[in-house]
This record gives C-alpha cells, structure tokens and sequence, in this order.
C-alpha cells in the first residue's frame, strides 16, 4: 500500500523494480521481542515463505530462542513451500524451468495479466492453495475489482507489500468480508482506512478509501466504504488495499482468500 518515486505500475498494482542487499541463506535465532514479521523484514523475505519453511501454523507462536530456516532467496521454493522468490533477469520461462511449474499454472496461480511483468524480490505463488474453510470470506470485499498475486511486492521504504490490491473505479462499494466489528480511522499510510475484526478474532485491514460507511457491528455485505487514492496512495491508482490478520496478529498473503471469495 505505500507508494514511492522508485515505484512502477502493473495494471494499477505497484511493485518496486529491484531490492539489493538481500540476507543469505541459513538460520535466524529469535531474540526477545521479535515477531515473525519484524524477521521477515530484516531477511527480506516473506513471511508465508518463512512461516512455510519452519512448519509454522500461528505466525504468533515463536519463542526466544526458536532457530528458524530461512528459505533461499533465489532458487526453487523450499520443500513443502509454494511460492518462489523472483530473481534479478527471472522471467516467467525462467522460474518455470527451475521450479518445473509450467507457466500457464504461474499465470493462473498469480493472475498474471500480459505482458505477464514480474519483478526482483516479488513472490509468486507456484499453485492456487485452498483456502481453510475457517477463514474462507463471507464476501468478496470489492466485487468486480481486478486484482493480482502482489504479496510480498518489495518497497523502498517498507520491506514488502503486506496485502493484495484490489483495482476498481473511485466510489466503487467496499463490503465487510466477513460478520464482526468494524472502527475506522485516518492515517499518513493508509490514508482513509477500516479494521473489521470478527468473532474468532481475526482481523480484516482495508486502506485508501475514497470515503467511510458503517461501523460498529456489521454482517458481511455491509458497506464499509467505498474505493478511493488517499493517503501515500494519493494520486496513483484507485483501489482498496487488503489485508488479513489471523487472531490479529501478523499478515498472511490473502490472495487465495480473494480468489475463492472474488473469481
């Protein structure tokens, strides 16, 4: 959702062209006060691709101590993971060669549009995952919008996108996607923005609206806003930034969700 001078656009989805200095491959030890997010950040790597390689469920249950592996930045994702980092020169039959993923399924798996664009440090999911039947959206937050398989875009400034951008026109409704209560607020970042927490306690964050509807207690359905370019989104692209928080801890890349709810 955060916007730079160094950013590009994708069908109105920004992505940042390179990263340098990425961590080498190998372990991390946790340390006090770390979270998996403030991890992923400092290894430049996503948190699903970390969480995937150590076998962990809840991005909250790490522990001082905890050695984690930290999957490798280049090549194949790791056994049992699903997605691949996009390296400097990759190409879409370049990450199909290494990963034996052909490149129809990478098309399909990251709604790719043409001319199929990916870029360094981006995370491309090697198949559509299913989405846990308890965490399936009630709704798709903005239907109609056009979106693709962003998570983990790198920023300048941020580390990587957190979220999945759904394109649509200014003023286009935005629903809750789940029952639960909404609060919204105004923010630098995020700019005109509504957190939806529902009753297993996951939280649903929504930023750049164009304007605010109900809060409070909603149903899923209920209008929630409508889509909007404020904050550091302010004049690019209009359309609703998205996030997924389990137990309202860290992000996971809810695209799957999307697409379950969405296509």
């Amino acid at each position: 959702m955060h916007r730079s001078a160094a950013i590009v656009a994708v069908i109105g989805v920004v992505a940042v062209a390179a990263i340098a200095g990425m961590a080498q491959t190998g372990r991390y030890t946790v340390r006090r006060g770390d979270t998996l997010s403030s991890i992923a950040l400092r290894q430049k790597r996503s948190i699903d691709a970390i969480a995937q390689a150590n076998g962990i469920t809840n991005p909250n249950r790490i522990y001082e101590g905890q050695v984690l592996t930290i999957p490798d930045i280049g090549g194949a994702a790791p056994s049992g993971s699903s997605i691949v980092v996009v390296q400097a020169g990759d190409t879409l039959s370049r990450i199909a060669t290494r990963t034996g993923v052909p490149i129809a399924t990478l098309i399909a798996a990251n709604g790719l549009v043409d001319p199929y664009y990916v870029y360094t440090g981006g995370q491309l999911l090697l198949g559509v995952r299913n989405a846990s039947p308890t965490a399936a959206l009630a709704r798709c937050p903005v239907p109609g919008a056009k979106f693709m398989n962003d998570w983990g875009f790198p920023r300048v400034t941020t580390g990587f996108h957190q979220g999945t951008d759904l394109m649509a026109k200014r003023g286009t409704q935005i629903v809750a996607p789940m029952s639960g209560t909404v609060t919204h607020g105004v923010g630098t970042i995020g700019g005109n923005f509504f957190r939806l927490v529902a009753a297993d306690g996951t939280s649903y964050y929504g930023a750049h609206l164009n304007s605010s509807g109900k809060s409070g207690k909603v149903k899923a359905g209920d209008v929630l806003g409508t889509v909007g370019n404020t904050g550091d989104a302010a004049g690019g692209p209009t359309h609703l930034h998205f996030e997924i928080h389990p137990a309202g801890g860290d992000a996971i890349n809810p695209y799957s969700y999307l697409i379950a709810a969405c296509r």
